[in-house]
């Protein structure tokens, strides 16, 4: 629990996430995958969500983020309403995830340095190329990846090689707040435990 006058972290009010699922050809059905979900998470605090397969947990993470657009809710980071474009693109810079499938979270198209490196493309975290190389080189160190691998590709790893390729690119941005989507299910029971 957040301590007394702590501002909570993250704030979710009645989120709701509903599915428009067609039914023919001019109707459709609202499937309602998150309906009236509210939790609070204060600073340096961890929270799971656990509840059997298909129940919303992945869609309530991915609302969050906004990576869907919530039907309906409120969601409050640090004080603050979740609502224009420009709230969410900050909010990003804060706020990151670690997707289950590292098979297909990953762009097979580019480099592990270009797959690392893209959260600081996209919200110009360096001033030079040598400052963005060495913060690459550091995130792969971290955890636990050989810098000598940073110009090979997704498909050249493993299933916990991509994983971890993958917690570095959510950990580029010196995130505050994380949402880890069942980061470990797909991988083998002795690789889990690295991760």
């Amino acid at each position: 629990m957040p301590e007394i006058n702590e501002r909570p972290l993250l704030e979710v009010k009645d989120l709701k996430q509903y599915f428009n699922i067609p039914m023919g050809m001019f109707q459709s059905k609202p499937l309602k995958a998150v309906d009236g979900v509210s939790f609070t998470i204060g600073k340096r605090e961890t929270l799971g969500l656990v509840g059997e397969s298909g129940c919303g947990k992945t869609t309530v993470g991915r609302t969050i983020l906004h990576l869907y657009k919530p039907t309906a809710g409120e969601i409050v980071f640090d004080g603050k309403e979740i609502e224009s474009k420009a709230d969410i693109q900050d909010f990003r810079k804060k706020a990151t995830m670690v997707f289950q499938d590292p098979y297909s979270s990953l762009n097979p198209r580019m480099t592990v340095a270009d797959i690392i490196g893209e959260p600081l493309d996209v919200h110009k975290l360096y001033s030079t190329k040598a400052e963005r190389n060495e913060r690459i080189l550091e995130l792969m160190d971290h955890v636990g990846l050989n810098s000598e691998h940073a110009s090979r590709y997704a498909h050249e790893f493993s299933g916990g090689q991509r994983q971890r390729i993958g917690i570095a690119r959510a950990l580029a941005v010196n995130p505050e707040f994380i949402v880890c989507d069942e980061p470990v299910s797909a991988l083998d029971v002795s690789i889990q435990a690295q991760v």
